[in-house]
C-alpha cells in the first residue's frame, strides 16, 4: 500500500505542469482588456482560471452564462477570459462581454502568446492553475458537449467546477480532458 502511494505521488509529482515556464517556453504575463487596461495574469498567490473564449463560437456563447457563474460561485479565484488571434476587433470583445455581463477580465491576447504558451488550441478551454503555478486542470468546463454538434440532454460532469472546488478545498488532483469547439484563430 506504501508503495501505491509513493507511485501515485511520483507519477502526479512528473504530471504536474508550472506555468511559470509551461512547456519550456516564455509566458506573457501582461494582456490589455478591450479598453485598454493592462491585467498581470500570473497567479501571484492566487488561484486563476484561464478560459480561452471567442466571441462568435456557439459553444463560448453557451457556456458563457455558466463560466460567469463560476466566477461568482468561487470569489477568491481570479477568472480571465482570452480571446487569442486578430480576428476579433475591442468592439466585438466588449460586446460579447457586455451581452453575457461577464464580470471577469475579458482580454485579448491578439499575437496568441498566452495560447501558444499555454498550448491552447479549442475555445471553450479552460486551464487552472494554483497559486503555486502549477496546472491543476486543462479541458472541458463540463460534459455538456459529447462533438461538434452534439450534446447531452443534461450534464453529469462539472469538470472545472470539481476541480476548483478540490483546489480550494485543499486536495488538489490533476485532472485532464480534451477540450472540443472552435478551433483558435491563426489570423
Amino acid at each position: 500500500m506504501l508503495r501505491i502511494l509513493i507511485l501515485s505521488l511520483l507519477i502526479t509529482g512528473l504530471c504536474m505542469q508550472s506555468i511559470a515556464n509551461p512547456h519550456g517556453t516564455a509566458f506573457n504575463e501582461r494582456l490589455k482588456d478591450y479598453t485598454g487596461k493592462t491585467y498581470d495574469i500570473r497567479p501571484q498567490g492566487k488561484i486563476v482560471v484561464y478560459l480561452f473564449l471567442s466571441p462568435e463560437c456557439p459553444l463560448c456563447r453557451n457556456y458563457a452564462p455558466i463560466v460567469q457563474k463560476l466566477s461568482e460561485k468561487y470569489k477568491s479565484v481570479q477568472f480571465y477570459g482570452i480571446i487569442s488571434g486578430r480576428t476579433f476587433t475591442r468592439g466585438q470583445v466588449a460586446a460579447y462581454a457586455k451581452d453575457f455581463n461577464l464580470s471577469f477580465p475579458v482580454l485579448m491576447d491578439t499575437d496568441k502568446e498566452v495560447a501558444n504558451s499555454l498550448k491552447a488550441t479549442i475555445t471553450p478551454e479552460a486551464l487552472l492553475v494554483g497559486s503555486d503555478g502549477i496546472e491543476y486542470y486543462r479541458g472541458l468546463i463540463d460534459d455538456w458537449i459529447t462533438g461538434l454538434g452534439t450534446k447531452r440532454a443534461k450534464t453529469t460532469q462539472l469538470y472545472l467546477d470539481q476541480s476548483i472546488q478540490n483546489l480550494v478545498a485543499g486536495v488538489p488532483t490533476i485532472t485532464k480532458t480534451t477540450p472540443i469547439g472552435c478551433l483558435i484563430s491563426n489570423y
